[in-house]
């Protein structure tokens, strides 16, 4: 499993948005036109109001986070439950999982060896007669533990919803998305992950 940020964009947007909210940018055309002083305020009115609920923190819905995300099935099964949003793009195993042969590394933990033999001889089956059948086996056998890359993209709001409802799950891999999650989030606003 991997989880690694690709691009964070907006931050200066929601700022510039907070600044409209308190009458502090009205006058300005854009977030490079302020003041050091005026952005810093911004950045100050930001780390008071993140933390707060009831539409107070709603700037964080404008600050977008792109991941990329290697999860197993399992995982991707319940991140699948955030859908308000949050957008993905997938190595789709309807196109790929033919490709090649599958190894120990493309599942989260080991898998027992008959299991992965069995997997790989529906992909030669699949190569050799090109047949429906082969390709539906394959794709009912496939563990959970099978590791699909993802390029996930959602809000900071989302993400701090995420943070509190996983941050203490079972799944020793939620804990690790939430840790992500933190490590990427500026300094100033660390406070949503407050509670």
């Amino acid at each position: 499993m991997k989880i690694e940020l690709l691009d964070l964009y907006g931050i200066d947007h929601a700022l510039f948005g907070i600044g409209l909210s308190h009458g502090l940018t009205s006058g300005y055309d854009d977030w490079i036109s302020l003041t050091p002083e005026l952005r810093q305020r911004l950045y100050d009115v930001a780390e008071k109001l993140c933390a707060k609920d009831g539409g107070h923190n709603k700037f964080l819905r404008q600050v977008v986070y792109w991941w990329d995300a290697t999860f197993p099935r399992f995982l991707w099964q319940e991140v699948d439950q955030y859908r308000i949003g949050v957008t993905t793009q997938s190595e789709s195993t309807m196109h790929t999982i033919m490709n090649r042969d599958l190894v120990q590394e493309d599942f989260e933990g080991e898998i027992h060896p008959y299991v992965l033999g069995t997997l790989n001889g529906y992909i030669e089956a699949y190569r050799l007669q090109k047949t429906e059948k082969a390709f539906l086996m394959l794709k009912n056998a496939l563990p959970e533990g099978f590791l699909q890359r993802r390029v996930w993209s959602l809000s900071l709001a989302q993400m701090k919803n995420i943070f509190h409802q996983r941050k203490s799950h079972r799944l020793p891999q939620w804990q690790a998305v939430c840790q992500a999650f933190v490590e990427e989030t500026p300094l100033f606003l660390r406070g949503i992950y407050d509670a």
